[in-house]
């Protein structure tokens, strides 16, 4: 197997290595079902407690999480 003159490591593990890093850091950066429960329900009662717009609440909170 061919390695990098520089690390000395086959490009298949360097790969590996960071498809496991993005995956690290993309399962710490999204926000719970809980978390987004919780601002969905803030949106909820900012808007007066009025029914019919859960989804929308739902959406923007995953949205404003993830920032």
């Amino acid at each position: 197997m061919p390695r990098s003159l520089k690390t000395g490591k086959s490009p298949a593990k360097r790969t590996t290595k960071l498809r496991e890093t993005a995956a690290d850091a993309q399962a710490i950066a999204a926000p719970s079902h809980a978390d987004i429960a919780t601002r969905a329900y803030e949106r909820f009662l900012q808007r007066g407690g009025q029914h019919g717009q859960d989804f929308e609440d739902w959406l923007t909170a995953e949205r404003e999480l993830q920032l």
